[in-house]
C-alpha cells in the first residue's frame, strides 16, 4: 500500500478505529524491534515506517480532537 492510500485510509477512519490503529501498530513496532534486537529482522525499515504511521495515526486523532472543540 502507498503513502497516500493509507493517508488516505486514515484518513477515513473516526476516532475510535483510529485508537484501534494505534493498538494494533504500537503491538507490531514492539514485535519488530524484538525480532531486530534478536537478529531475526536484518531491514530496519519496518521499525521507521512503524514509528511514522504511529506519528501519522496521532496527528489525526489530535487533528479529530481540535475539530470537536471549535
Amino acid at each position: 500500500m502507498s503513502r497516500r492510500q493509507e493517508r488516505e485510509q486514515l484518513a477515513n477512519l473516526n476516532v475510535v478505529e483510529l485508537q484501534q490503529e494505534l493498538r494494533e501498530t504500537r503491538q507490531e513496532l514492539f514485535q519488530n524491534r524484538v525480532r531486530y534486537a534478536t537478529r531475526n529482522l536484518d531491514n530496519p525499515e519496518p521499525l521507521r515506517k512503524g514509528r511514522k504511521k504511529i506519528a501519522r495515526i496521532l496527528t489525526y486523532i489530535r487533528q479529530r480532537e481540535l475539530a470537536d472543540q471549535q
